[in-house]
């Protein structure tokens, strides 16, 4: 399957492309990306796309420094729960390692590897085999510099930060960014210092928070071994349908495969299209209704159907009654709920 990167990647995507002049949402629109599928930070959408609109969003501007503008809008606890061990790790040379370890929880794009000789070390990143994106790198190097740098308890700098490409244009923004030294035309990308820095202390490291950290991504699906369509689809059907692209064909364009290996891969799962459809419309109905905010028609909409009659007749289908006499039911069960408790503790203060 294709790798996928979390759509924290794209955080303030719009206002940095607005600065720089672009129409974002035609930009997204290009690059095969729903603005509805950028609205949940941890949905996942498909690398190729989101590396698409980085090289594009460069050239069109006219700023080969894009990748670093959109990096610098990006905070420590944007990193999602890994952020929560990094914080805590107790030295430099264990947050890198953790960052290392973990680096399929950030996404699936990404490759970190580290070179340690007696006075040297190397952190070199890079994009995995088969994809190509200066914009790509610089985004991730600035990610990677601002976590061990500015996010860390750590006052330190590299030696120096390497770039594969020539150098820039836009050169005053990655001075800006990068207060270090930095080469250009390197044989690798990265950052490279003593390895004694390794063992600088870490300010706000505390054993047990990071003992706790780690059990807590133990339990994370992103560390299992394997990562099913059925995985993706039920992670990325909620958002299609709040953008009314409830269709298989948009389920197969956000992965980024055609709709016939869609369905061989949930095939396998077990699973269908339909029947992951039908269950997460289920879930979201039920959920959307119990908020008294929310008017039946704003779920209707958000289930993907286009009209509200379209809705009820779906919801009766589903659950033998109108949404409008769930959402009444499910109110007075509350309501008994809720008295059940204080008709109790009279009961007890009677019998005293």
């Amino acid at each position: 399957m294709l790798a996928r990167a979390r759509a924290v990647t794209l955080t303030n995507y719009c206002d940095v492309a607005r600065h720089v002049g672009l129409d974002p949402y035609a930009m997204l629109g290009r690059a095969g990306l729903h603005p509805s599928a950028l609205r949940d930070p941890e949905n996942w959408v498909p690398a190729h796309r989101i590396l698409k609109l980085l090289e594009e969003s460069a050239a069109q501007s006219g700023r080969d420094d894009f990748g670093i503008l959109l990096g610098e809008c990006r905070t420590f606890a944007s990193l999602g729960p890994v952020s929560l061990l990094l914080k805590q790790e107790a030295r430099l040379g264990d947050i890198i390692s953790t960052m290392i370890d973990h680096r399929s929880l950030l996404n699936e794009l990404l490759h970190l590897e580290l070179r340690t000789e007696r006075r040297s070390t190397i952190l070199e990143w890079a994009l995995i085999p088969g994809l190509n994106s200066s914009q790509g790198v610089n985004l991730l190097a600035t990610i990677a510099y601002r976590v061990l740098v500015d996010g860390a308890g750590i006052s330190w700098q590299p030696e120096c930060i390497h770039f594969r490409h020539a150098s820039p244009k836009c050169l005053d923004t990655f001075k800006r960014v990068f207060r270090c030294p930095l080469e250009f035309g390197s044989n690798f990308d990265g950052l490279s210092c003593s390895s004694a820095c390794l063992d600088l202390p870490n300010a706000f490291a505390d054993p047990d928070l990071a003992a706790h950290a780690r059990r807590l991504l133990s339990l994370m699906p992103g560390l299992r071994k394997e990562d099913t369509m059925s995985d993706r689809a039920r992670s990325a059907i909620p958002f299609l349908m709040s953008g009314g692209q409830a269709q298989a064909e948009d389920l197969a364009k956000c992965q980024g495969v055609s709709v016939r290996t869609l369905q061989r891969h949930l095939v396998n799962d077990g699973q269908s299209f339909r029947g992951l459809l039908r269950d997460a419309r289920r879930d979201l109905a039920v959920r959307y209704l119990a908020d008294p905010s929310r008017s039946i028609t704003s779920v209707a909409l958000s289930t993907g159907f286009s009209t509200l009659s379209s809705f009820s007749r779906w919801f009766v289908s589903e659950f033998g009654m109108a949404p409008g006499k769930w959402r009444k039911l499910m109110k007075q069960r509350d309501a008994l709920h809720l008295q059940q408790p204080i008709n109790e503790a009279r009961a007890d203060l009677q019998r005293a």
